[in-house]
């Protein structure tokens, strides 16, 4: 009985999205006493959850083996990329440590697949939505608890509220921001799909997510989050035939990118709080190509340049520093890519990443579901939320699921396949 719990789809779902959205992830830290500035990677009970999950994803797997090997044999670009990252892996300086890292980042991109031959878009982003709610009413409830005990920001930055950075159980307020700007687009996705009746309590939910997201002081994620807001509308408009609101809109939106690009960097970043050098990411993207042509062919390997031995590449880039500090990456996914990866597994990254993009808009204009606008919605936020920060490439944070769910689904690559095929892999008309 204990065995077919464990075994249910929504249960292992549940979970594993939980993890990866990283909402509960400083909790280990408490249980175990770990002080809250350490990583939460250092828990023996977190490293145990992720093991648990990975046992229960390879079992998930086996239950249904067919789909999911026809799913990947159609992934030639999947396994090229995989084929690539694994030479890198094997050439890097630390292969045998770097090595259990990107078998849970394989893993995790297993999971995606996993979610589109399981999971309908429209159940997926359903369980995004609930997940949403449970987080912010108890994200709330804390703020009495831990929200005068903690500094989410060691600069004292106002937010744009007006008010100190509060990140919750999060632990750092650029995971509580990126939470909170995916809560918003499923809600506005919600509301463009859902009955009358229930838009004005979603609407009510999305103002609570912004608030919680202003209240973060997270720049990056509500710039992002804002802009993917402006282009999702905007293709509303068009995959609705709507023509002549699309034309006057894009142009508007063309006008305002024209404005933001002229407008002197400082001034732009002034209006959330921010200076020109980005909290220091303008340093690492200027030093960035230095170690980059040092292995421009196939990188350092994953996780083959931020490790901690004592010739570690990272080392010299603290080095270079103009301040004392330890970096985990430089700050931008596509550079990390090309980093990791070298120019051949980096550009295979970007192609794989270009067609995942263009999977959810062609799921969009189909309409097959309710939330046909959601794999695009989710996907461009993490696609420019990704230019400041090294989500894409981390194995246990929800960009990378993302990424990989809309390149292997939701189900419009497929129709590149035999009919016979894209048959028995459908599981619904979502």
């Amino acid at each position: 009985m204990i065995g077919r719990w464990w075994l249910r789809t929504d249960v292992f779902l549940h979970a594993y999205l939980v993890m990866v959205l990283g909402c509960i992830y400083f909790l280990f830290n408490f249980i175990e006493g770990i002080s809250f500035s350490e990583r939460a990677g250092e828990s023996t009970l977190f490293r145990g959850a992720w093991l648990l999950l990975y046992i229960l994803l390879v079992l998930h797997i086996a239950i249904d083996p067919k789909r999911f090997g026809l799913l990947m044999l159609q992934s030639h670009l999947y396994l090229t990329f995989i084929a690539f990252a694994l030479v890198s892996l094997a050439l890097s300086a630390d292969p045998a440590g770097s090595s259990i890292k990107f078998a849970m980042y394989l893993l995790t991109t297993m999971f995606s697949a996993w979610v589109v031959i399981s999971c309908p878009v429209d159940r997926l982003v359903d369980a995004l939505f609930r997940i949403g709610i449970v987080v912010l009413i108890v994200h709330v409830l804390l703020f009495p608890v831990i929200g005068s005990q903690w500094d989410y920001d060691p600069l004292h930055r106002p937010t744009v509220l007006g008010t100190q950075a509060y990140a919750g159980v999060f632990g750092h307020k650029n995971l509580a921001g990126a939470f909170f700007g995916l809560m918003v687009l499923i809600c506005f996705v919600r509301m463009l799909a859902g009955p009358r009746r229930q838009f004005g309590w979603t609407l009510l939910l999305m103002g609570c997510h912004l608030f919680a997201l202003a209240a973060a002081g997270a720049a990056g994620p509500l710039i992002s989050m804002l802009t993917a807001l402006a282009v999702t509308f905007g293709l509303v408009l068009v995959v609705l035939g709507h023509r002549g609101a699309a034309s006057i809109y894009w142009l508007g939106l063309a006008l305002v990118a024209l404005v933001v690009f002229a407008l002197p960097s400082d001034e732009l970043y002034g209006l959330v709080g921010r200076s020109g050098n980005l909290t220091g990411r303008s340093f690492l993207w200027s030093v960035w190509p230095h170690f980059f042509w040092q292995h421009p062919w196939l990188g350092y390997g994953f996780s083959g340049f931020f490790n901690e031995l004592p010739n570690s590449p990272v080392n010299e880039l603290t080095s270079m520093a103009p301040w004392n500090t330890e970096f985990g990456s430089f700050e931008n996914s596509y550079l990390d890519a090309f980093l990791q990866f070298g120019l051949l597994g980096g550009a295979l990254y970007i192609l794989l990443l270009a067609r995942a993009l263009w999977n959810s808009i062609v799921f969009a204009f189909e309409r097959r579901g309710m939330y046909c606008m959601a794999p695009f919605a989710m996907l461009l936020f993490v696609v420019i939320a990704s230019a400041n920060d090294s989500s894409q490439l981390l194995h246990n944070y929800f960009g990378c699921v993302l990424v990989f769910w809309c390149y292997f689904g939701p189900e419009a690559r497929l129709q590149m396949a035999p009919r016979r095929t894209f048959n028995r892999l459908r599981v619904s008309e979502a």
